[in-house]
Formats: C-alpha cells, sequence, structure tokens
C-alpha cells in the first residue's frame, strides 16, 4: 500500500507533466534554426553597434547563431516593412527606434505602427546625441550656432538620417522653438552625414557620440552641446543642451528596442524578452554598451509595449504642434 508521502510525490509528477505537456513544442525547442534580427539602418551606424552588443551574447547563451541583416533605406520603412510582412514564427525581429515610432506621422508611405503592427519583446538601451560642427564655421557653443542662424536664414545646413530620427527631430525642434531657418540634408545613415560634415558641406550634425567624439577629439570636428542629462567625461567641457538654455529641445536622445511581427507566439516573445535582460546583466555587455555611450535598459515585454504606446502619444501631438513633414 502506498504511503501518504508517495502519493504526494506521485500528484506533484502529474501536475509537472500536465504543466510541460501545456507548454507549446515551440517554446521548448527555440529556437531551432538561427535567428533574423533585422536593423534598417546602414551597417556599422549606432544601431548596429548596440544590436550587435546584444545579439551576440543572447547568441552565445542559445548556442544558435542571431543574424544581423542590415536593410537601410526609405527612412528605416524598407526594414520596418521587411519584418511586419515577415511570418510571426518567432525567427524575425525589428530593432525599434525612435524613428519608427515618429515615422508614422511625417510619413504618409510609412504605413506601420509599432504599437499595432508588432508585438513588443523589450527595451535594451538608451543613448544621448552630441551635436557637432566644422571647426572652420566659427562658433563654439550652441547660442552661437543659433545667433548664426537667424542672421544668415537659410545659409545654414544641417545632415540627418532619416524624417524622425534623433538627429532630425531636436534640430526641427530647435527651428521652430527659435524662429530659425536651417535647410535639412538627409542621408541614408550616419556615416555618410558624418563624412559630409566632415568636409564641410553641412554645418551640423546632431549623432551618437561612438561616432563622433572621435573626430572631436583629433580635432576634425567641434562639439557644441550634448543631449545628456550631464556632460560626457570625454568631451568635459561641452555643455549640455539644458546647461546651454536649449533643455526645451525634445527628441535629442534615443531608444532602441526589439519588436516582432503581430500574432508572434507569447511564449517566443517572453523567451526573446528574458535573453534580452539576461544579456543587458553581462558585465562585457554594459562595457561595449558604455563605449557607444549608451546605457543598458531592460524590463519587461508589457513594459516595452506601453512605452511604445506613449511614445506613439507623445510623438503624434509634437509633430502636429510643431508641423513637422517628410521633406
Amino acid at each position: 500500500m502506498q504511503t501518504l508521502k508517495q502519493l504526494t510525490r506521485i500528484a506533484a509528477l502529474v501536475t509537472s507533466a500536465f504543466a510541460f505537456a501545456a507548454t507549446p513544442l515551440h517554446a521548448q525547442t527555440y529556437p531551432a534554426k538561427p535567428v533574423r534580427v533585422v536593423v534598417p539602418f546602414p551597417a556599422g551606424g549606432i544601431v548596429d553597434i548596440l544590436t550587435r552588443a546584444v545579439t551576440d551574447k543572447i547568441a552565445a547563451n542559445w548556442g544558435t547563431p542571431i543574424i544581423v541583416d542590415v536593410k537601410p533605406g526609405a527612412g528605416a520603412l524598407i526594414g520596418t516593412e521587411a519584418v511586419a510582412t515577415a511570418p510571426p514564427d518567432g525567427y524575425t525581429f525589428l530593432v525599434a527606434t525612435i524613428t519608427a515610432s515618429v515615422a508614422p506621422f511625417i510619413n504618409p508611405a510609412f504605413k506601420y505602427d509599432l504599437r499595432k503592427d508588432f508585438a513588443a519583446v523589450g527595451l535594451f538601451a538608451s543613448a544621448p546625441n552630441i551635436a557637432v560642427v566644422p571647426p572652420n564655421l566659427g562658433v563654439s557653443t550652441m547660442a552661437e550656432l543659433v545667433d548664426m542662424a537667424k542672421k544668415n536664414p537659410g545659409k545654414l545646413n544641417y545632415a540627418h538620417s532619416g524624417a524622425g530620427s534623433t538627429n532630425h527631430l531636436p534640430v526641427e525642434f530647435l527651428k521652430v522653438s527659435r524662429g530659425l531657418n536651417i535647410v535639412a540634408v538627409a542621408y541614408k545613415g550616419q556615416p555618410p552625414a558624418i563624412t559630409d560634415v566632415l568636409g564641410g558641406q553641412v554645418q551640423l550634425f546632431v549623432g551618437a557620440p561612438a561616432l563622433l567624439v572621435p573626430h572631436v577629439k583629433a580635432g576634425k570636428l567641434k562639439a557644441i552641446a550634448v543631449t545628456s542629462s550631464k556632460r560626457f567625461d570625454d568631451v568635459p567641457t561641452v555643455q549640455t543642451l539644458a546647461e546651454a538654455g536649449f533643455g526645451d529641445v525634445l527628441g535629442g536622445s534615443g531608444w532602441f528596442g526589439i519588436v516582432a511581427p503581430a500574432g508572434t507566439p507569447p511564449a517566443i516573445v517572453k523567451r526573446f524578452n528574458d535573453e534580452i535582460n539576461i544579456a543587458l546583466k553581462s558585465p562585457d555587455v554594459i562595457e561595449r554598451l558604455r563605449k557607444a555611450y549608451a546605457f543598458a535598459e531592460g524590463g519587461t515585454s508589457e513594459e516595452f509595449a506601453k512605452f511604445l504606446g506613449d511614445e506613439g502619444t507623445r510623438w503624434s501631438k509634437l509633430v502636429k504642434d510643431a508641423n513637422i513633414k517628410l521633406d
């Protein structure tokens, strides 16, 4: 005759068996093949750099390759569309940024909404920017640049890597709030934009510190402001926007997250979210992000979904108020 202890153990085993059986098979075996993460911006840019810092660690932990698929163009539309129309099987993901959050409100061709057409997976990083000008422009602060722009309407150009990006929005809000006429010049990513700032073809760029600080230190560019809440250690004499009297300028810092096609199984979304959070606790990942002047974020997929909703509400209002339109 079985003892009470034996019966209890059998009951526990049966319960565990049912719980295991209730777990979708794809969640148990996932990933069974390489996973593709689409970066909708050029190779070598800040989005590419930060994505690889996290996905390299996840791939190592999984023992399964993660292919970073770079698909730039059309203000992140090409890469975004590639993922929105992909099978929701957990093997294709998109790196979402502020660009895709803003684009539906300024670009009629951008028909994908991060809040509706994707499943939020996780926020993995945030990063401030730095504003730079050619050294021979003759300005050393943001206030001096604004003064020059006021005295020379339509004579200054600024570079950006796509409508709605963090190197587009802050300058557009600066223009609106200060009544400036600075001409926007669009590029397919930050690297080509930086090339033309270095060459003097454009006079202002607000971009990733990881790509710009080396040029500042080499004397090839002059930094006039940083969008972070405190100064950068690498360029300690450069004021924050708030210190310079431009604390109201919005959109100057970026965020980076992972989303999946709508309909991706919740178990896989949670699995990827768990892996993102594990990776972000790794000292080597934190260091790679730090070198790119970025900060680890993390959190649940539900928190990221709320964040995307808040961003959509925020930008739809601000784009309307500032009358920002696609060039």
